[in-house]
């Protein structure tokens, strides 16, 4: 009952979580930053595809738009071909899905590829970023009926028993599709309304919030900070980036949303490539990127998973050309290296883009 009064007495509408502004960025560029609250204008990007006609377009995160910037510009003029970007800072491969199904196929629009960036083990982790602030932006993508979504973000089912069961019970009668209360939307909304309440108390009028939010994107703040803590102390308990390899996701097709999205681009006549990002050398000076051994036999097979579908797959990883002193933070590019980033991406590429 508290949570329901702070509310205002029942959810947000899925609809109304749509129509909310994309956050920090122009409509007419299809971004969204990390930092900011709120989902995409899809009903605007769409209008934006149907009118551009671009040759590729590219949907990620920051591991995209920190080598690339946010709008297409500088790659287009390099080129000489339009590209098109849909990025979320922190989105996964839910979102992406999302993205795929309701905002490209959906605009009619049939560019000759569409590209991802990832790492790690991204491809196949379906549960990374789809709760707490990235709620509301997975829901403004949705469409009337998700039920892949549903089925693959649905909580594990429940093992009985107080202690063990009971918890996963509850959380999917209240979180699931069908569920009595959107929780995760709940606590997105919430957070903001005491957000709200704590910038009025402190004299901070409601116009400047948008200021407050733009001092914590990208440029002021890492919010992307697991992927520095890999090697720092209390290393053991942090982050792993590679948790999943002792899990089913070795195994591409083992509940995650790359069947999904291949299906997809089978169905649309889309063209994929997934492209693997190089994560930042440890050492001073160093090439190398320190990854457990398993990692490549993990590429490896989804890479041929992949390629056996029609997809394309490039890796650069094992590239010695990408140095660490081209890196800002975690696995981000410098913003003063991304126009060699960007000469370096075309010059491997240009042959394997249609």
């Amino acid at each position: 009952m508290p949570l329901l009064l702070l509310r205002g007495g029942r959810p947000a509408p899925a609809a109304a979580q749509a129509a909310r502004p994309s956050g920090q960025a122009p409509v007419d560029t299809a971004q969204t930053t990390g930092g900011a609250p709120g989902g995409l204008d899809v009903k605007a990007v769409i209008a934006r595809l149907r009118a551009e006609q671009p040759e590729y377009i590219a949907i990620g995160n920051s591991m995209m738009f920190s080598r690339f910037d946010m709008t297409p510009e500088k790659l287009n003029a390099l080129t000489g071909h339009k590209f098109f970007f849909i990025l979320r800072g922190g989105s996964t491969t839910a979102a992406w899905y999302l993205t795929l199904k309701n905002v490209v196929a959906a605009s009619g629009v049939h560019p000759k590829l569409i590209f991802f960036f990832f790492r790690n083990t991204e491809l196949t982790s379906p549960y990374a970023n789809t709760t707490g602030q990235h709620a509301a932006y997975l829901n403004s993508l949705r469409g009337p009926s998700e039920p892949v979504v549903d089925d693959l973000l649905r909580p594990p089912p429940a093992r009985g028993g107080l202690v063990d069961g009971t918890v996963d019970y509850v959380s999917g009668w209240l979180n699931g599709p069908k569920g009595w209360y959107n929780f995760s939307a709940g606590r997105e909304d919430m957070q903001r309304r005491i957000t709200n309440l704590a910038m009025r108390a402190g004299g901070v009028k409601t116009g400047n919030r948008q200021e407050v939010t733009d001092r914590f994107s990208l440029d002021h703040l890492r919010y992307d900070v697991p992927a520095d803590i890999a090697d720092g102390p209390g290393k053991d308990e942090a982050f792993d980036p590679y948790q999943s390899l002792s899990t089913d996701y070795v195994n591409p097709e083992a509940r995650s949303f790359l069947p999904p999205i291949m299906e997809l681009a089978r169905e649309q006549g889309f063209k994929l490539l997934f492209f693997r990002v190089k994560r930042r050398p440890e050492a001073e000076g160093g090439t190398v990127s320190v990854e457990p051994h398993e990692m490549r036999g993990y590429v490896q097979r989804l890479q041929h998973w992949i390629e056996e579908r029609g997809g394309l797959f490039f890796d650069e990883t094992y590239d010695p050309a990408i140095r660490l002193d081209i890196y800002n933070d975690g696995d981000h590019v410098g913003e003063e290296q991304r126009d060699w980033y960007r000469k370096y991406f075309w010059q491997r590429m240009s042959s394997i883009f249609p």
